[in-house]
């Protein structure tokens, strides 16, 4: 009913209630073409136009909105966070195990056949052909590791610029965001009954699309304007209510090939560090497949490789050669330059290192962060420097009870030549003097980048130092049954100056210490040359001439003579001089068997060698040593070359199985969440067919009404 200008109420006339039925039903008709019209557009939302009777009579004004739930919807996008996620670090992993597990490309193979020719020379020391074939397995082995090396590095660069380039489509992503935002609160502002479906639409593709990228979360403007906030799942916002948003930018630390994430504000000074592997999506795959796989495989294939040639020359330096000189390095092992941090102050301190001779056992996969303490100006200065292990995320390296490993020396001499030992098997130089700044820091990556820098050194099959230097003779005076059953050399570092804590007992003249010209000095004994019995259970130690430099009494234990010695030597005790040194004079010897008062051995260089071969079955057993550390932590037993690759492949191996398995779940959630959300908003032809048979029929019965009202208002008139 409507009221005339006397306050009299009265009903819609059949012209008005017709006239609205034809709008109406007009306005479902064109939703509905607009559904069929777009089933096939990636993203459309099916929408839905109702009505509300009027008290007077007919169809009041139609309201349009898209049918949508918000939980399937949010569900769609947690779903599909997680399997870009898995999808991204399996597709990454995937490459690597399938490199690693090829027998074309194994180290392992490598390695075997190395230790084969090794052992082939071994077993004829003299031939100059079965050494120069160790040499060539040498270059394969280093060529071997130098490809997969190369091909890890080119991984990373691959990943940098595929990180970069989600980056800049996230930040493209959060700025469609935020101006579609804008425009649904302008366009929902001026027109309140029909709901801006292609401008939502278009917002919610976007976010769909982020959140293939990133794990995100979305929550409706409390001020009810239109527009959606978008934040992290870890809480840090990028579009935000007043309409500003937060982009993220790529950053660099010391290692400029490891990007790390930031998220700046719009306009704002803000900048907040992200933990990248947190992220979730495509980028959070990345980022897991760089910290969990790739950096870790670069390090611990850089460990095996350092660990293999630091053993074999370590093990070549302490034997004697064809030319029956001491041996020396089969492989020239890199330098490790310190990467400064970007907030350094000092810009002349620099930090180098290197592998410590003989330290193969201790070599991790660690990084190593230097923190500059304080430094203290003299001739030399002196630096007191903090050594942190990390790992290869950036974050401490545990021991066994929970505690970062750290280490601090408090008075490094910091110059040129001077290198000083630390964790991790390494040893560092401090160039610049009193150049550096106390708060200054660099990281050292002993593993990362060194596997494709090392190279094969020697050139000579002469060279290689199959022989012991040291040769233990019996005397033939001898009585009792006492025979030699091994002799080693742990240590031939010459220097004649003896001013090298390092010396060992042989000489630069093919021979070993005598007295006056020893660590003992003028006048001291030589180094020792002979082991004297003067009872069954009592021997002396004797220099090459026949000094006693000490005498060991009621022992029938005659392993390691020469150490047992040292520790329990009488009259006179093991020379102070000798114990001042690390590993003087760096041979040894046992025995079994009872020997009788006069029975002595006799220690020499071991001249004209060419057939000994004792060294080479130590260089060709190394493969079944166990000397390498299996973690950074330095828990655990020690493992073999073999094993610690091994353990990398089976690694690989064992994160790609389990990718899979989560990529497949992940997809099983996806399909059922999207057919969830398409149950309730995706256009169905079948529905809308329906709907326009039942709207055009509508439609034609109320334009039939407005016939009637014509034909009813035509008869008055003419009765008029």
């Amino acid at each position: 009913m409507i009221a005339d200008n006397t306050g009299t109420t009265r009903n819609a006339s059949l012209m008005s209630i017709a006239t609205s039925g034809v709008n109406a039903s007009n306005e479902l008709l064109r939703t509905t073409g607009h559904n069929i019209a777009n089933v096939n557009t990636e993203g459309y939302v099916r929408e839905r136009t109702s009505f509300e009777s009027q008290v007077t009579g007919g169809v009041g004004q139609g309201t349009t909105e898209r049918v949508i739930n918000v939980f399937a919807q949010n569900q769609l996008r947690r779903d599909t966070t997680q399997l870009s996620e898995h999808e991204n670090f399996y597709n990454k992993t995937t490459i690597l195990d399938n490199v690693f597990a090829s027998e074309a490309n194994s180290i392992s193979k490598s390695m075997s056949s190395f230790f084969a020719s090794m052992q082939t020379a071994s077993d004829d020391p003299t031939s100059i052909a079965a050494r120069q074939l160790v040499l060539g397995e040498a270059e394969s082995l280093i060529g071997q590791i130098g490809t997969i090396s190369g091909f890890l590095t080119e991984k990373e660069r691959e990943l940098n610029i595929e990180v970069t380039a989600n980056i800049n489509k996230v930040n493209s992503l959060i700025k469609s965001i935020a101006e579609l935002n804008e425009a649904v609160r302008v366009n929902q502002s001026s027109n309140i009954f029909d709901e801006p479906g292609t401008l939502k639409n278009q917002r919610d593709s976007a976010i769909l699309e982020l959140s293939s990228l990133l794990s995100i979360e979305v929550r409706n403007d409390p001020k009810d304007t239109g527009g959606l906030l978008v934040n992290l799942s870890s809480g840090e916002s990028l579009v935000l209510q007043d309409g500003s948003m937060n982009l993220f930018q790529v950053n660099n630390d010391a290692d400029l090939n490891y990007k790390s994430l930031q998220l700046t504000s719009n306009g704002k000074p803000t900048t907040l560090n992200l933990r990248e592997t947190n992220l979730g999506g495509a980028i959070g795959g990345l980022f897991r497949y760089r910290d969990e796989v790739l950096e870790t495989s670069r390090r611990e294939l850089g460990q095996v490789a350092m660990a293999v040639t630091e053993s074999l020359n370590n093990q070549n330096r302490l034997g004697m050669d064809y030319d029956g000189q001491l041996g020396g390095d089969i492989f020239k092992l890199p330098d490790i330059i310190g990467l400064e941090h970007p907030d350094n102050v000092g810009v002349n301190g620099t930090v180098t290192g290197r592998i410590t001779q003989g330290e193969a056992g201790k070599i991790t996969s660690a990084d190593y962060e230097v923190t500059i303490n304080s430094v203290a100006a003299g001739a030399p200065a002196t630096l007191n420097v903090t050594v942190a292990a990390l790992n290869a995320d950036g974050s401490s390296v545990l021991d066994i009870n929970g505690t970062p490993i750290t280490q601090t020396y408090p008075a490094i001499e910091a110059q040129g030549g001077t290198f000083t030992s630390v964790i991790g098997g390494i040893e560092l130089e401090f160039s610049a003097g009193a150049a550096y700044t106390a708060g200054d820091k660099y990281l050292l990556q002993p593993t990362k980048n060194t596997a494709d820098r090392i190279e094969v050194s020697m050139t000579r099959p002469e060279d290689l130092a199959l022989a012991s230097p040291i040769h233990v003779e019996p005397s033939i005076k001898n009585l009792g049954d006492a025979e030699i059953i091994s002799s080693k050399v742990t240590n031939t570092f010459i220097d004649n100056t003896f001013a090298d804590s390092r010396v060992s007992g042989f000489n630069d003249a093919g021979g070993i210490h005598g007295p006056g010209s020893s660590p003992t000095g003028a006048g001291g004994v030589g180094a020792p040359a002979e082991i004297f019995f003067t009872a069954e259970n009592a021997y002396e130690v004797r220099d090459s001439s026949g000094n006693v430099i000490t005498e060991v009494t009621g022992t029938t234990d005659f392993n390691n003579m020469l150490a047992q010695a040292e520790i329990s030597g009488t009259g006179p005790t093991w020379p102070a001089a000798f114990s001042a040194l690390d590993n003087y004079p760096g041979y040894d010897l046992s025995i079994q068997g009872v020997p009788k008062a006069g029975d002595s051995f006799t220690i020499e260089y071991n001249i004209d060698g060419l057939n000994d071969n004792r060294n080479g079955l130590v260089l060709a057993d190394l493969q079944n040593q166990n000397i390498m550390q299996l973690n950074n932590s330095g828990s655990g037993q020690p493992v073999s070359f073999h094993e610690a690759y091994a353990n990398t492949v089976s690694d690989i191996g064992q994160k790609t199985s389990s990718a899979d398995i989560a990529m497949q779940a992940a997809a099983a959630l996806k399909s059922q969440s999207k057919d969830w959300f398409d149950s309730v908003s995706g256009v169905s032809l079948d529905e809308e067919a329906a709907n326009l048979v039942r709207f055009q029929q509508s439609y034609s019965a109320a334009a039939k009404l407005i016939g009637t009202a014509q034909d009813l208002f035509n008869t008055i008139l003419n009765i008029v």
